[in-house]
């Protein structure tokens, strides 16, 4: 998710297009970190003492990491840890916009610390974020009165990385009424004091998208058939949130018959967690709203 995060801000800001935004992460998919970056976002080595290490080798038929430890700048030690972090996200995504030449190592080091200060986020928030801890993501993006939602936007987005797309994330979250015409997906879970309404809603083509991956079925459009497959994809979400409570609070949530329609779903009126979520480019919102 920190490439859906760190990515939009950079669109944000004019530093790079849509387009380019998505070329990035097709290179993602494929692209494997170099030492050198990891060394530096560690704080273990210097962009020159990266570059000196390049160059030697372009002469010398070794690794970065064997020339790093002749040259005293990295230990055996740093070199192993190092190498158990060249599937990270957010060194990645940096590796294949630098790739394309869209931003340099020296810009990402200063352009995070702009996004940090633009959010009001702390330096362990940050971490939080370049590590693409995503229980710990949810917490940072939601409004302090919407603390009771973050294990389940945690389990649902998630899911939705899992299942529908790997660089799916968060755009906003905010408290607001969630009915409204579009079409929507949503069910209901019943416990002892209270009740959960959760949910989709299509803006520009995101459930659409959810849908058409977790029922293996390229659907052309939004129809009943998308939206019962929306639907399911909402149940299995609802059903991981009510085994996660069941096992770690020890209340019991039943789920309901999910319910789908093209002009809106029934849905609770009230404010909701209303969390904008970006799936392949498109957008959709997922919503919950406790009742007790």
């Amino acid at each position: 998710m920190v490439e859906s995060i760190i990515g939009n801000y950079l669109i944000e800001i004019g530093k790079i297009t849509e387009q380019q935004y998505r070329i990035a992460l097709d290179r993602m998919n494929s692209v494997r970190v170099k030492l050198g970056l990891i060394a530096v976002s560690e704080g273990l080595m210097t962009l020159q003492q990266v570059e000196e290490v390049n160059q030697l080798q372009k002469k010398l038929d070794k690794r970065f990491g064997d020339l790093a430890v002749e040259k005293n700048y990295l230990t055996d030690e740093q070199v192993g840890k190092l190498l158990k972090k060249q599937g990270d996200a957010y060194l990645t995504f940096i590796q294949a916009l630098e790739e394309f030449e869209l931003i340099t190592q020296a810009e990402a080091v200063w352009i995070i610390e702009e996004f940090k200060e633009s959010r009001g986020l702390t330096n362990i928030e940050m971490d939080y974020i370049k590590s693409d801890d995503v229980d710990k993501i949810v917490e940072i993006m939601l409004p302090d009165k919407a603390a009771d939602y973050s294990v389940l936007i945690a389990i649902a987005i998630k899911t939705i990385i899992r299942i529908a797309d790997r660089h799916a994330g968060i755009l906003k979250v905010e408290m607001k009424d969630f009915r409204s015409a579009a079409p929507m997906a949503v069910q209901a879970l019943e416990g002892e004091n209270e009740t959960w309404t959760n949910g989709f809603k299509e803006v520009d083509g995101a459930m659409l998208t959810a849908a058409s991956v977790f029922a293996e079925e390229d659907f052309p459009e939004m129809d009943e058939d998308a939206l019962d497959a929306a639907a399911e994809l909402v149940n299995c979400i609802n059903g991981l949130y009510a085994s996660s409570v069941s096992g770690s609070h020890g209340k019991f949530l039943e789920l309901m018959p999910p319910s789908y329609s093209m002009e809106g779903a029934d849905y609770p009126e009230g404010e909701a967690c209303v969390v904008t979520v970006q799936i392949d480019g498109k957008l959709c919102e997922y919503a919950s709203i406790k009742k007790v």
